[in-house]
């Protein structure tokens, strides 16, 4: 729990793409989408997901924590660490591949924390800093471009093609807003998006870092604390939003009193959108956090809420209450971080990471 566009330089295949999506959405998001939701049945998680493989990450370099984890096409790891303030590049099966640090792209900001790190293709990675430095880097460790950088800070971005989409954080009074760069942190675009219906609580609770917003083949979702599911930034007409059984609509913001504690209260008082994550390029979870007493599994610690939703209508979605909060998705698995392996000395290693196949339900369309 934390506190907290498509194009390219050359003006070719990216600016097919993005005029592609802006021909296909006519204008953004509006309020009346989110009042088209559809039910969706519970089920228990072995029947959508199925245990694969454990990855054991290279005792090599020591993480403090899993703060943010990317996947690649090719399944290799990003993990985002803020305890050492570096991010760390695993091959598929654990294999330790490279550390990244933002101070290398800014000097000034060698002691700042990395927020989040993507990969954007090309053989490049991300890296977001909390107080919105962004720097991008090669293969080898090196700074290929850091000239961007946003006033407010960047609460989520993904990659479609060969472009870069990032959503600044919320702040009320101001306009919502993703931008569209190149990997080289050129600005192409930015387009407005809905403003929350809760400022206060939008502001102060940022759910899962990194998971505001998402990129599928349709192009990229983004949502809210109190969403119960999340929107395109581009508009697909009716577009239908999940209800998970377990998530109660909230009907107030929190309040403006400067009592931390009672604004704790009140975010807790219903459930809450911790994130959106790509299951595959079609595929959407959504994750939630604070659920009902009756909803919750019996002396389970760590739990949350998912929904997995076709942004194609290829199944109808469905919803689970698991044992833990995912902490990736990509490639058709969603990943969770477990206990720390022990070492043959005895003495404890780097969380191990349990992979999970999903299973599209048996009415999915062929």
């Amino acid at each position: 729990m934390t506190w907290s566009a498509p194009i390219n330089p050359d003006p070719r295949p990216g600016i097919v793409l993005a005029v592609a999506m802006l021909l296909a959405a006519g204008c953004t998001t509006s309020d009346s989408q989110l009042r088209n939701t559809v039910e969706s049945p519970l089920a228990p998680f072995g029947d959508l997901f199925t245990p694969v493989d454990t990855i054991r990450l290279d005792s090599e370099v020591v993480l403090g924590t899993v703060d943010f984890l990317d996947v690649s096409q090719e399944g290799n790891l990003l993990i985002t660490d803020r305890v050492s303030k570096s991010v760390h590049h695993f091959s598929a099966s654990g294999k330790h591949i490279q550390t990244y640090f933002i101070g290398t792209c800014q000097p000034d900001h060698t002691d700042e924390r990395v927020w989040l790190a993507r990969f954007i293709g090309d053989g490049k990675v991300m890296l977001l800093g909390g107080d919105g430095s962004v720097g991008v880097m090669d293969e080898s460790g090196g700074c290929v471009a850091t000239e961007f950088r946003s006033p407010i800070g960047i609460e989520g971005a993904c990659a479609i093609g060969d472009s870069v989409l990032m959503q600044p954080g919320y702040i009320p009074f101001f306009k919502p807003e993703v931008y569209a760069v190149t990997r080289d942190l050129e600005m192409l675009d930015m387009w407005q998006i809905e403003k929350p219906e809760f400022p206060r609580l939008n502001a102060l609770w940022k759910g899962l870092a990194g998971r505001s917003m998402e990129c599928f083949a349709d192009g990229p979702y983004y949502r809210y604390a109190e969403w119960s599911d999340a929107l395109p930034v581009f508009d697909r007409g009716s577009v239908a939003q999940v209800d998970p059984v377990f998530f109660t609509e909230r009907v107030r913001d929190i309040g403006s009193e400067p009592d931390l504690q009672a604004k704790v209260d009140a975010i807790h008082e219903y459930p809450t959108n911790l994130g959106i994550m790509a299951i595959d390029n079609t595929t959407r979870m959504i994750v939630y956090t604070r659920l009902p007493t009756e909803w919750r599994l019996p002396d389970v610690l760590l739990q949350s809420g998912i929904a997995v939703v076709s942004n194609v209508g290829a199944f109808p979605a469905r919803t689970a209450v698991v044992p833990f909060t995912p902490i990736g998705a990509a490639n058709g698995y969603i990943y969770r971080k477990a206990d720390n392996e022990i070492l043959p000395d005895g003495d404890f290693g780097n969380p191990l990471i349990l992979r999970y196949k999903f299973a599209p339900p048996p009415d999915a369309n062929p």
